[in-house]
């Protein structure tokens, strides 16, 4: 049992793939994870609008934050409150997240993943910056080299008033040589992090290879359906929908389209569903409930057709992110969501958002149905 945080320190370095799943390009793309996760939080409580990713020439990882990520400590400096977090300071192996917050991507509490990003890295240094001060500290493989320190004014100037910088370079002895950060996975999960967020920008740099992009998305899930419909032939502008059925909360844009479409793209809490899962089948539920409604509002009869999942999702783009207080998973992959209350929760509001946004929409209604296996007359 692991009482203090040099013990989980030591635990981490002793058995590094317990924590991270390997030491080769996994493991590695895991800590940067991590460091991102803090952005997703920040971002959704408005801390921040910029979050930066850098990967070095030299195989190193940098993060940069235009503002602070957490809340501002009471009468604590930002580089000491950042510094405890990295030498698990504030460690607690019985800390519950706050209900509905992404759990980290190790351990419950985000935070706390700084501490596993430290001690898997041969070298670190943050820089916290406030009110036109700045502070450096510096680590080796979790333990820090000497006090935090001010950094002379105007030496390293800042776009933002108030932000954290953290560069690490991960342990050569612990990690594989050859390995490297997946840039494409990386691509993949920043381009979901700007749907989430709605005007945050996210950049990845990549030194070696000269990538650098911005992913920003004014309107958040809309825009990002868009994108994934490009090839569907849309014949409506994505319909955007939110709102909380008992615990879960679902956010739904979605569009159809006269060619084939990309089918539902979800994540539970930040983590992406491949294999779909209870959620799924709510979703698809709710779209046979609300189709079946439209066609009973036609006249008796109309609605005894029974809308296959198959015809259901044929013409369909949907991108659906939910909000549980835990996640429960089928499998230990964690791609299939097995939440039981999900079904129930996201087919009563998408049941009831898509039947009234097709009431509210006639001139399309007769289309939709058409697209989704109703014969035409």
């Amino acid at each position: 049992m692991l009482t203090s945080g040099e013990e989980l320190r030591q635990a981490i370095r002793r058995r590094p793939g317990m924590y991270i799943g390997d030491t080769y390009g996994y493991g590695l793309t895991r800590l940067a994870e991590s460091l991102l996760l803090l952005g997703v939080i920040a971002g959704r409580e408005g801390r921040v609008r910029e979050i930066s990713l850098t990967l070095g020439a030299d195989g190193s990882c940098g993060i940069s934050f235009d503002g602070w990520p957490w809340p501002r400590p009471s009468g604590t400096s930002l580089i000491k409150d950042v510094g405890q977090w990295l030498t698990f300071v504030n460690f607690d192996m019985n800390a519950e997240t706050r209900p509905g917050m992404p759990r980290g991507v190790i351990f419950p509490v985000p935070y706390v993943d700084l501490g596993l990003v430290n001690a898997l890295a041969s070298s670190l240094e943050v820089v916290a910056w406030a009110g036109g001060q700045r502070w450096r500290q510096r680590f080796r493989e979790g333990l820090p080299q000497g006090e935090p320190h001010a950094v002379a004014p105007g030496a390293e100037p800042s776009a933002s008033e108030t932000g954290l910088h953290i560069t690490f370079m991960p342990d050569a002895t612990i990690f594989d040589p050859s390995s490297r950060f997946s840039v494409k996975w990386l691509r993949g999960r920043l381009a979901s992090f700007s749907a989430f967020h709605a005007g945050i920008t996210w950049r990845l740099r990549d030194e070696a290879t000269g990538l650098d992009e911005r992913y920003r998305r004014e309107r958040g899930l809309p825009d990002y359906c868009v994108e994934l419909s490009d090839s569907s032939q849309p014949i409506h502008s994505p319909w955007s929908f939110e709102g909380q059925a008992g615990t879960t909360r679902v956010r739904l844009a979605l569009q159809w389209g006269e060619a084939l479409g990309h089918g539902v793209r979800s994540w539970a809490n930040l983590r992406e569903c491949t294999l779909d899962g209870t959620h799924h089948d709510g979703l698809v539920l709710g779209l046979r409930k609300a189709l079946r409604a439209r066609m009973k509002a036609r006249g008796p009869g109309q609605d005894e057709l029974s809308f296959t999942d198959a015809a259901l999702l044929r013409h369909l783009t949907a991108v659906v992110e939910l909000v549980v207080p835990h996640t429960v998973w089928h499998g230990p992959t964690q791609e299939e969501l097995a939440n039981p209350e999900a079904k129930a929760d996201v087919s009563q509001l998408v049941s009831a958002w898509v039947e009234q946004a097709l009431a509210n929409h006639p001139e399309l209604e007769s289309r939709v149905l058409a697209l989704s296996g109703v014969p035409r007359s």
